[in-house]
């Protein structure tokens, strides 16, 4: 096995371990222990407890008063593992986070009811939030320790919040050691004895693994909701899946170029001829396939020469003659597509749809495929 004994540079993430923990401390020791022994070790630079006030008592009871961390990282040290100045972690406030109750008056001793998973789900936002905006970090969550609906509840906020560099890992210990309540992680000290057998157990003998729990980071798909989102774990949550099941049922846009008639999903939105310029340029940049717009000035002449395109010289009535007047390229499409916005929801839209039928700053196009978007006389 190699290790990476370099050390850090100015410029390295930071690597923070997020750790899930109920009332069985080793399964942060075990963690930390397999991490260290991958074919590519990873030694966390800080760990940080996630737990309840029992948890956080037997952390301090079984790690520390016992003693056996002070003994693992020497372990590790001697095993030439770079642990000098990372696997910060102690018997403190800053290391052991406790669950408090939603009224933030009192801590959690266990986890029994929806409101107490309600209130860890907060506790999960807050604290991740705080990681994932940081661009210097990379998180590694582990999800094995605490109850089955934490674990639940963690890996959903970390779907939500987590980015690509981070990953959500789950610990498997041999059977032999499931069940030894004194056993940290290989080597440790304690008497072992088998269960069915009755012989006794070296702990030297044990087995871990790391292993990666895939997950999908929605924060990508969902940016803007995340930015917008109080942090309340509920309020996302319900937002995220009105935007999905909004998708399922599919809008489609309908230009009639004619009497510059737009609809949507049959319904008749009215819009001004600069209006409906403006949607017909991008809704043929659909049509073509062209990719979305950095801004608003690479359209450049583009309305005009698509305003003379079907322009109809003998009826001034057409809408063509009635749009680019006095046009300002710096300010009026931006201001035409606010105002786009608004008669779509005064309509009945919800955000969710105008954001995919109206461009907005950092994707100036149509979020619709061609087959939802039609251009007729």
């Amino acid at each position: 096995m190699r290790y990476n004994t370099a050390p850090m540079t100015a410029d390295s993430k930071q690597t923070v371990l997020l750790s899930l923990v109920g009332t069985a401390p080793a399964v942060l020791s075990e963690t930390v222990w397999a991490l260290a022994h991958q074919e590519d070790p990873v030694i966390p630079d800080k760990i940080i407890a996630m737990t309840t006030s029992t948890g956080a008592a037997k952390i301090k009871e079984k790690l520390f008063e016992g003693g056996h961390w002070k003994r693992m990282l020497e372990a590790l040290e001697q095993k030439g593992l770079p642990v000098a100045d990372r696997l910060r972690f102690g018997p403190i406030g800053a290391s052991i986070r406790v669950f408090a109750d939603s009224t933030q008056s009192r801590e959690l001793d266990d986890i029994r009811t929806a409101e107490d998973n309600e209130a860890v789900a907060e506790f999960f936002m807050e604290t991740i939030r705080t990681f994932v905006e940081n661009d210097s970090i990379r998180l590694i969550v582990s999800i094995a320790g605490g109850r089955k609906t934490t674990s639940a509840l963690l890996y959903s906020v970390m779907s939500l919040l987590g980015r690509a560099e981070d990953q959500i890992q789950h610990i498997l210990v041999d059977d032999h050691w499931t069940f030894q309540p004194d056993f940290m992680y290989p080597g440790c000290q304690g008497v072992f004895v088998d269960r069915d057998t009755g012989n006794s157990l070296s702990s030297s003998d044990a087995e871990l693994q790391v292993v990666d729990v895939p997950f999908v980071p929605l924060r990508y798909l969902f940016e803007r909701d995340l930015q917008r989102s109080a942090g309340s774990f509920v309020e996302l949550i319900n937002q995220v899946r009105a935007r999905t099941i909004n998708v399922t049922n599919d809008l489609a846009v309908q230009l009639l170029t004619d009497s510059g008639e737009f609809n949507v999903s049959g319904q008749v939105v009215n819009l001004s001829p600069n209006e409906f310029l403006l949607y017909l340029y991008f809704a043929r940049r659909v049509l073509d396939g062209q990719s979305p717009l950095g801004g608003y000035l690479e359209i450049d002449d583009g309305l005009q020469d698509l305003n003379e395109e079907y322009r109809q010289p003998e009826n001034f009535s057409h809408w063509t003659h009635k749009a680019l007047s006095n046009y300002d390229p710096t300010e009026d499409p931006r201001k035409w597509a606010s105002s786009i916005r608004r008669k779509l929801k005064a309509a009945g839209f919800d955000n969710f749809q105008v954001e995919r039928l109206v461009p907005h700053n950092g994707h100036l196009a149509i979020e619709l495929p061609k087959e939802s978007v039609s251009i007729e006389t």
